[in-house]
Protein backbone atom coordinates (compact mmCIF):
# COMPACT_ATOMS: atom_id res chain seq x y z
CA UNK A 1 0.00 0.00 0.00
CA UNK A 2 1.60 3.17 -1.05
CA UNK A 3 2.20 5.76 1.37
CA UNK A 4 -0.25 8.31 0.09
CA UNK A 5 -2.87 5.93 0.54
CA UNK A 6 -1.91 5.25 4.42
CA UNK A 7 -2.37 8.84 4.75
CA UNK A 8 -5.44 9.24 3.18
CA UNK A 9 -7.35 6.14 5.22
CA UNK A 10 -5.87 7.49 8.70
CA UNK A 11 -6.93 10.93 8.11
CA UNK A 12 -10.28 9.60 6.61
CA UNK A 13 -10.18 11.67 3.24
CA UNK A 14 -9.82 8.50 1.14
CA UNK A 15 -13.21 7.67 2.56
CA UNK A 16 -14.52 10.83 2.52
CA UNK A 17 -13.90 11.43 -1.20
CA UNK A 18 -15.07 8.16 -1.92
CA UNK A 19 -18.13 8.94 -0.62
CA UNK A 20 -18.79 12.21 -2.33
CA UNK A 21 -17.84 10.51 -5.18
CA UNK A 22 -20.59 8.16 -4.85
CA UNK A 23 -23.14 10.75 -3.87
CA UNK A 24 -22.51 13.08 -6.74
CA UNK A 25 -22.80 10.08 -9.55
CA UNK A 26 -26.31 8.95 -7.53
CA UNK A 27 -27.26 12.66 -7.67
CA UNK A 28 -26.53 13.05 -11.20
CA UNK A 29 -28.47 9.72 -12.23
CA UNK A 30 -31.11 10.87 -10.06
CA UNK A 31 -31.93 14.22 -11.96
CA UNK A 32 -31.76 12.87 -15.05
CA UNK A 33 -34.07 10.21 -14.42
CA UNK A 34 -36.60 12.61 -12.37
CA UNK A 35 -35.70 15.23 -15.31
CA UNK A 36 -37.03 13.11 -17.58
CA UNK A 37 -40.59 11.21 -15.74
CA UNK A 38 -41.70 13.83 -13.84
CA UNK A 39 -44.53 15.45 -14.93
CA UNK A 40 -45.06 19.23 -13.92
CA UNK A 41 -47.99 19.40 -11.69
CA UNK A 42 -49.62 22.16 -11.92
CA UNK A 43 -50.57 23.07 -8.28
CA UNK A 44 -47.32 22.25 -6.62
CA UNK A 45 -44.87 24.42 -5.11
CA UNK A 46 -41.30 23.24 -4.22
CA UNK A 47 -39.22 25.14 -1.05
CA UNK A 48 -36.19 24.99 -0.12
CA UNK A 49 -33.92 27.71 1.83
CA UNK A 50 -29.87 28.50 1.76
CA UNK A 51 -29.72 26.70 5.24
CA UNK A 52 -32.34 23.76 4.69
CA UNK A 53 -34.92 25.58 7.49
CA UNK A 54 -38.20 26.40 8.11
CA UNK A 55 -37.47 30.49 7.73
CA UNK A 56 -37.30 33.65 6.11
CA UNK A 57 -39.70 34.95 3.35
CA UNK A 58 -39.95 31.67 1.96
CA UNK A 59 -41.43 30.68 5.08
CA UNK A 60 -43.68 33.71 5.38
CA UNK A 61 -45.18 33.12 1.93
CA UNK A 62 -45.66 29.78 2.86
CA UNK A 63 -47.97 30.81 5.73
CA UNK A 64 -50.01 32.88 3.84
CA UNK A 65 -50.83 30.17 1.68
CA UNK A 66 -51.70 27.87 4.12
CA UNK A 67 -53.79 31.56 5.84
CA UNK A 68 -55.90 31.77 2.40
CA UNK A 69 -56.20 27.32 2.13
CA UNK A 70 -55.26 27.60 -1.43
CA UNK A 71 -55.18 24.28 -3.41
CA UNK A 72 -51.53 24.12 -3.31
CA UNK A 73 -49.67 20.72 -2.40
CA UNK A 74 -46.23 22.50 -0.68
CA UNK A 75 -42.83 20.57 -1.07
CA UNK A 76 -39.89 21.97 0.74
CA UNK A 77 -36.50 20.02 0.82
CA UNK A 78 -34.92 20.06 4.67
CA UNK A 79 -32.21 18.73 6.30
CA UNK A 80 -32.16 16.23 9.08
CA UNK A 81 -32.13 18.98 11.78
CA UNK A 82 -35.11 21.28 10.52
CA UNK A 83 -36.60 18.10 9.97
CA UNK A 84 -36.30 16.81 13.34
CA UNK A 85 -37.27 20.15 14.59
CA UNK A 86 -40.93 20.16 14.69
CA UNK A 87 -41.20 23.45 12.75
CA UNK A 88 -43.09 22.55 9.71
CA UNK A 89 -46.55 23.03 9.32
CA UNK A 90 -48.46 19.58 9.27
CA UNK A 91 -49.82 20.68 5.36
CA UNK A 92 -46.53 21.15 4.42
CA UNK A 93 -45.16 17.89 2.89
CA UNK A 94 -41.16 17.78 3.85
CA UNK A 95 -38.60 15.80 1.89
CA UNK A 96 -35.02 15.65 3.07
CA UNK A 97 -32.36 17.88 0.71
CA UNK A 98 -30.59 15.19 -1.56
CA UNK A 99 -32.82 12.87 -1.75
CA UNK A 100 -34.33 10.96 -4.28
CA UNK A 101 -38.28 12.21 -2.82
CA UNK A 102 -36.28 15.93 -3.23
CA UNK A 103 -35.15 15.53 -7.27
CA UNK A 104 -38.78 13.73 -7.94
CA UNK A 105 -40.61 17.03 -6.47
CA UNK A 106 -38.61 19.65 -7.47
CA UNK A 107 -38.20 18.33 -11.43
CA UNK A 108 -42.75 18.28 -10.86
CA UNK A 109 -43.11 21.27 -9.17
CA UNK A 110 -44.65 24.12 -11.38
CA UNK A 111 -42.74 26.76 -9.27
CA UNK A 112 -39.25 26.60 -7.62
CA UNK A 113 -39.92 29.33 -4.29
CA UNK A 114 -36.16 30.16 -2.88
CA UNK A 115 -34.06 32.77 -0.71
CA UNK A 116 -30.51 31.87 -2.45
CA UNK A 117 -29.06 29.49 -5.04
CA UNK A 118 -30.74 26.71 -2.77
CA UNK A 119 -33.12 24.87 -6.02
CA UNK A 120 -30.19 25.18 -8.57
CA UNK A 121 -26.89 24.04 -6.00
CA UNK A 122 -27.63 20.31 -6.61
CA UNK A 123 -27.75 21.18 -10.54
CA UNK A 124 -31.67 20.01 -11.22
CA UNK A 125 -32.41 21.57 -14.33
CA UNK A 126 -35.37 23.74 -14.45
CA UNK A 127 -38.10 22.78 -17.10
CA UNK A 128 -39.50 25.48 -19.68
CA UNK A 129 -42.81 25.46 -18.21
CA UNK A 130 -41.72 25.69 -14.40
CA UNK A 131 -41.01 29.24 -12.49
CA UNK A 132 -38.17 29.89 -10.35
CA UNK A 133 -39.09 32.59 -7.93
CA UNK A 134 -36.36 33.93 -5.70
CA UNK A 135 -37.07 36.33 -2.67
CA UNK A 136 -33.28 36.77 -1.61
CA UNK A 137 -32.35 36.92 1.76
CA UNK A 138 -30.69 40.15 2.11
CA UNK A 139 -33.21 43.95 2.42
CA UNK A 140 -31.75 46.90 2.09
CA UNK A 141 -28.49 45.17 2.79
CA UNK A 142 -24.77 47.01 2.64
CA UNK A 143 -22.38 43.87 2.06
CA UNK A 144 -21.46 43.00 -1.23
CA UNK A 145 -23.20 39.45 -3.09
CA UNK A 146 -20.46 37.62 -3.24
CA UNK A 147 -19.02 34.13 -2.36
CA UNK A 148 -15.96 31.14 -2.95
CA UNK A 149 -15.75 29.72 -6.18
CA UNK A 150 -18.42 27.11 -6.60
CA UNK A 151 -20.89 30.25 -5.08
CA UNK A 152 -19.65 32.48 -8.05
CA UNK A 153 -20.37 30.19 -10.80
CA UNK A 154 -23.86 28.86 -9.56
CA UNK A 155 -24.73 32.36 -9.39
CA UNK A 156 -23.68 33.33 -12.83
CA UNK A 157 -26.12 29.82 -14.16
CA UNK A 158 -28.84 31.31 -11.41
CA UNK A 159 -29.70 34.55 -13.36
CA UNK A 160 -30.24 32.25 -16.59
CA UNK A 161 -32.70 30.15 -14.96
CA UNK A 162 -34.45 32.81 -12.63
CA UNK A 163 -37.89 33.92 -13.58
CA UNK A 164 -38.77 36.79 -11.00
CA UNK A 165 -36.39 37.96 -8.09
CA UNK A 166 -38.15 39.80 -5.38
CA UNK A 167 -36.93 43.24 -3.95
CA UNK A 168 -38.31 45.85 -1.36
CA UNK A 169 -36.67 49.34 -2.83
CA UNK A 170 -35.11 50.91 -5.57
CA UNK A 171 -31.54 49.91 -4.00
CA UNK A 172 -31.90 46.53 -3.80
CA UNK A 173 -33.42 46.74 -7.41
CA UNK A 174 -29.93 47.84 -8.33
CA UNK A 175 -28.11 45.48 -6.33
CA UNK A 176 -29.82 42.76 -8.37
CA UNK A 177 -29.47 44.31 -12.08
CA UNK A 178 -25.81 45.23 -11.52
CA UNK A 179 -25.10 41.70 -10.32
CA UNK A 180 -26.63 39.01 -11.73
CA UNK A 181 -30.07 39.91 -12.42
CA UNK A 182 -29.94 42.34 -15.22
CA UNK A 183 -32.88 41.18 -17.16
CA UNK A 184 -34.76 39.47 -14.66
CA UNK A 185 -37.85 40.42 -14.04
CA UNK A 186 -38.56 42.13 -10.49
CA UNK A 187 -41.51 41.59 -7.81
CA UNK A 188 -41.58 45.34 -6.12
CA UNK A 189 -43.43 44.21 -3.23
CA UNK A 190 -41.15 44.14 -0.71
CA UNK A 191 -40.13 40.76 1.62
CA UNK A 192 -42.29 38.71 3.09
CA UNK A 193 -40.31 38.36 6.23
CA UNK A 194 -40.70 42.05 7.12
CA UNK A 195 -44.41 41.68 7.10
CA UNK A 196 -44.68 41.12 10.72
CA UNK A 197 -42.56 43.95 11.61
CA UNK A 198 -45.86 45.75 10.96
CA UNK A 199 -47.94 43.79 12.51
CA UNK A 200 -48.33 46.13 15.95
CA UNK A 201 -51.06 44.25 17.28
CA UNK A 202 -49.16 40.94 17.46
CA UNK A 203 -46.31 42.01 19.30
CA UNK A 204 -47.43 41.27 22.70
CA UNK A 205 -47.55 37.58 21.58
CA UNK A 206 -44.51 37.46 19.93
CA UNK A 207 -43.06 38.44 22.88
CA UNK A 208 -45.00 36.34 25.35
CA UNK A 209 -43.42 33.41 23.19
CA UNK A 210 -39.92 34.37 22.99
CA UNK A 211 -39.75 34.92 26.77
CA UNK A 212 -41.34 31.79 27.20
CA UNK A 213 -38.43 30.07 24.99
CA UNK A 214 -35.86 31.69 27.01
CA UNK A 215 -37.81 30.97 30.36
CA UNK A 216 -37.62 34.86 31.17
CA UNK A 217 -40.43 37.53 32.07
CA UNK A 218 -41.90 39.46 29.52
CA UNK A 219 -41.62 42.85 31.17
CA UNK A 220 -37.76 42.12 30.81
CA UNK A 221 -36.07 43.71 27.83
CA UNK A 222 -34.51 42.57 25.24
CA UNK A 223 -31.25 43.34 23.42
CA UNK A 224 -30.35 41.01 20.25
CA UNK A 225 -27.13 40.77 19.07
CA UNK A 226 -26.82 38.32 15.94
CA UNK A 227 -23.03 39.48 13.91
CA UNK A 228 -22.93 37.92 10.51
CA UNK A 229 -19.66 35.85 9.48
CA UNK A 230 -16.36 36.40 7.95
CA UNK A 231 -15.54 34.84 4.55
CA UNK A 232 -11.97 33.99 6.08
CA UNK A 233 -13.17 32.56 9.35
CA UNK A 234 -11.88 35.18 11.60
CA UNK A 235 -13.68 35.26 15.09
CA UNK A 236 -11.73 37.91 17.05
CA UNK A 237 -14.07 40.72 15.44
CA UNK A 238 -16.92 38.74 18.07
CA UNK A 239 -15.32 39.81 21.16
CA UNK A 240 -18.12 41.82 23.22
CA UNK A 241 -18.22 42.29 26.83
CA UNK A 242 -21.50 41.26 27.57
CA UNK A 243 -21.90 42.35 31.54
CA UNK A 244 -20.32 45.65 30.38
CA UNK A 245 -23.07 45.94 27.86
CA UNK A 246 -25.70 44.82 30.14
CA UNK A 247 -24.62 47.62 32.57
CA UNK A 248 -24.97 50.52 29.99
CA UNK A 249 -28.41 49.26 29.10
CA UNK A 250 -29.43 49.32 32.28
CA UNK A 251 -28.26 52.74 33.19
CA UNK A 252 -29.79 54.71 29.89
CA UNK A 253 -32.61 52.70 29.76
CA UNK A 254 -33.85 51.40 33.05
CA UNK A 255 -35.66 47.73 33.71
CA UNK A 256 -33.94 44.27 33.67
CA UNK A 257 -32.61 43.52 30.12
CA UNK A 258 -31.24 39.66 28.95
CA UNK A 259 -29.11 39.72 25.99
CA UNK A 260 -30.09 37.07 23.44
CA UNK A 261 -26.75 36.08 21.32
CA UNK A 262 -27.33 34.67 17.75
CA UNK A 263 -24.55 33.40 15.98
CA UNK A 264 -24.47 33.84 11.77
CA UNK A 265 -24.98 29.78 11.23
CA UNK A 266 -22.12 29.45 9.12
CA UNK A 267 -19.83 30.39 12.80
CA UNK A 268 -21.85 28.83 15.40
CA UNK A 269 -19.82 26.21 15.92
CA UNK A 270 -16.58 28.14 15.98
CA UNK A 271 -17.05 30.86 18.19
CA UNK A 272 -16.19 30.21 21.82
CA UNK A 273 -19.85 29.28 23.67
CA UNK A 274 -20.18 31.41 26.69
CA UNK A 275 -22.16 30.23 29.93
CA UNK A 276 -25.74 31.02 29.40
CA UNK A 277 -27.51 32.81 32.62
CA UNK A 278 -30.57 34.41 33.55
CA UNK A 279 -29.54 37.24 31.27
CA UNK A 280 -27.05 35.74 28.52
CA UNK A 281 -29.11 33.38 26.33
CA UNK A 282 -28.22 31.56 23.18
CA UNK A 283 -30.13 32.66 20.61
CA UNK A 284 -28.63 30.53 17.90
CA UNK A 285 -31.57 27.73 17.56
CA UNK A 286 -34.56 29.50 17.96
CA UNK A 287 -36.36 29.10 14.89
CA UNK A 288 -37.58 32.53 13.63
CA UNK A 289 -35.65 35.35 13.45
CA UNK A 290 -38.04 37.80 12.30
CA UNK A 291 -39.81 37.22 15.52
CA UNK A 292 -36.61 38.13 17.69
CA UNK A 293 -35.83 40.83 15.52
CA UNK A 294 -40.12 41.88 16.34
CA UNK A 295 -39.88 42.25 19.87
CA UNK A 296 -36.06 43.21 20.48
CA UNK A 297 -35.35 46.75 22.45
CA UNK A 298 -32.03 47.34 21.18
CA UNK A 299 -30.03 45.55 18.01
CA UNK A 300 -26.63 45.07 17.73
CA UNK A 301 -25.03 44.08 14.33
CA UNK A 302 -22.13 45.03 12.00
CA UNK A 303 -22.52 44.00 8.69
CA UNK A 304 -25.59 41.65 8.47
CA UNK A 305 -28.93 42.55 6.39
CA UNK A 306 -31.05 41.79 9.49
CA UNK A 307 -30.32 45.87 10.30
CA UNK A 308 -32.06 46.58 7.06
CA UNK A 309 -35.13 44.87 8.47
CA UNK A 310 -34.85 45.99 11.81
CA UNK A 311 -34.73 49.56 11.01
CA UNK A 312 -38.45 49.42 10.04
CA UNK A 313 -39.20 49.15 13.48
CA UNK A 314 -37.25 52.51 14.25
CA UNK A 315 -36.12 51.28 17.49
CA UNK A 316 -32.59 51.64 18.65
CA UNK A 317 -29.43 49.69 17.05
CA UNK A 318 -25.76 50.75 17.37
CA UNK A 319 -22.94 48.95 14.58
CA UNK A 320 -20.03 46.96 16.32
CA UNK A 321 -17.51 47.02 13.60
CA UNK A 322 -14.41 46.18 15.18
CA UNK A 323 -13.02 45.11 11.50
CA UNK A 324 -14.96 47.53 9.52
CA UNK A 325 -11.48 48.31 6.46
CA UNK A 326 -10.64 44.74 7.30
CA UNK A 327 -14.36 43.70 6.18
CA UNK A 328 -14.06 46.40 3.34
CA UNK A 329 -11.09 45.80 1.52
CA UNK A 330 -12.29 41.91 1.81
CA UNK A 331 -15.98 41.41 0.89
CA UNK A 332 -16.50 44.71 0.54
CA UNK A 333 -19.79 46.94 1.11
CA UNK A 334 -22.05 48.61 -0.90
CA UNK A 335 -22.09 52.09 0.84
CA UNK A 336 -20.22 53.50 3.39
CA UNK A 337 -21.36 52.71 6.88
CA UNK A 338 -21.50 56.05 7.39
CA UNK A 339 -24.54 56.48 5.18
CA UNK A 340 -26.82 54.28 7.53
CA UNK A 341 -28.25 55.44 10.63
CA UNK A 342 -27.07 53.63 12.94
CA UNK A 343 -23.55 55.00 15.41
CA UNK A 344 -20.57 53.04 14.87
CA UNK A 345 -18.15 51.78 17.32
CA UNK A 346 -15.26 49.32 17.02
CA UNK A 347 -14.71 48.40 20.56
CA UNK A 348 -16.68 47.67 24.01
CA UNK A 349 -15.75 50.86 25.27
CA UNK A 350 -17.43 52.99 22.36
CA UNK A 351 -20.30 50.74 22.27
CA UNK A 352 -20.58 51.62 26.63
CA UNK A 353 -20.56 55.57 25.81
CA UNK A 354 -22.82 55.25 22.25
CA UNK A 355 -25.75 53.41 24.31
CA UNK A 356 -25.26 55.93 27.10
CA UNK A 357 -25.43 58.99 24.91
CA UNK A 358 -27.49 57.75 22.11
CA UNK A 359 -29.55 60.20 20.75
CA UNK A 360 -33.38 59.13 19.73
CA UNK A 361 -33.82 62.07 18.17
CA UNK A 362 -31.25 62.63 15.62
CA UNK A 363 -31.55 58.65 14.97
CA UNK A 364 -35.40 58.87 13.86
CA UNK A 365 -34.62 61.93 11.55
CA UNK A 366 -31.42 59.39 10.32
CA UNK A 367 -33.54 57.24 9.97
CA UNK A 368 -35.98 58.93 7.40
CA UNK A 369 -33.22 60.19 5.06
CA UNK A 370 -31.87 56.62 5.12
CA UNK A 371 -35.35 54.84 3.89
CA UNK A 372 -36.23 57.69 1.55
CA UNK A 373 -32.53 57.28 0.18
CA UNK A 374 -32.55 53.48 -0.41
CA UNK A 375 -36.27 53.62 -1.82
CA UNK A 376 -37.77 51.54 0.59
CA UNK A 377 -41.77 50.31 0.03
CA UNK A 378 -41.94 47.92 2.11
CA UNK A 379 -45.70 48.31 3.81
CA UNK A 380 -46.75 44.71 5.62
CA UNK A 381 -48.01 43.45 2.23
CA UNK A 382 -45.21 41.24 0.66
CA UNK A 383 -46.62 37.89 1.14
CA UNK A 384 -49.61 38.56 -0.04
CA UNK A 385 -48.36 39.96 -3.02
CA UNK A 386 -46.20 37.17 -3.70
CA UNK A 387 -48.57 34.68 -3.42
CA UNK A 388 -51.04 36.24 -5.78
CA UNK A 389 -48.34 36.59 -8.29
CA UNK A 390 -48.04 32.51 -7.50
CA UNK A 391 -51.79 32.09 -7.77
CA UNK A 392 -51.66 33.62 -11.50
CA UNK A 393 -48.78 31.25 -12.54
CA UNK A 394 -50.72 28.50 -11.48
CA UNK A 395 -54.08 29.93 -12.82
CA UNK A 396 -55.83 29.50 -9.39
CA UNK A 397 -58.71 31.69 -8.81
CA UNK A 398 -60.40 32.98 -5.52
Amino acid sequence: MSSGLKSALVEGSFFLSLRKKIDSAIGKMSRKFFYRKGQVKNNKLFVMTFDNGYNCNPRYIVEEILRQNLPIDIVWAGDKNSIKSGEFPSKVRVVKCKSFEMYEEQASAKIWLDNGLSCIWYNMPKKKNQYYINTWHGSMGIKKLHGDAQWMALAKKFKKVTDYMVANSAFEEEVYRTTFWPKTPILKCGHARNDVLFEKENFAKMREDVAQYFETDTNKKFLLYAPTFRDNGDISCFNIDYEKLKKSLEEKYGGEWVILVRMHFKNRSEVKSFEPSDWLKDAGKYPDMQKLIAVADFGITDYSSWAYDYVLTRRPMVLYAPDVKKYQKGRGLYYPLEETPFPIVHNNKELAEEILNFDENKYQSDIDKFLEARGCYEEGTAARQVVEHIKKLMNITD
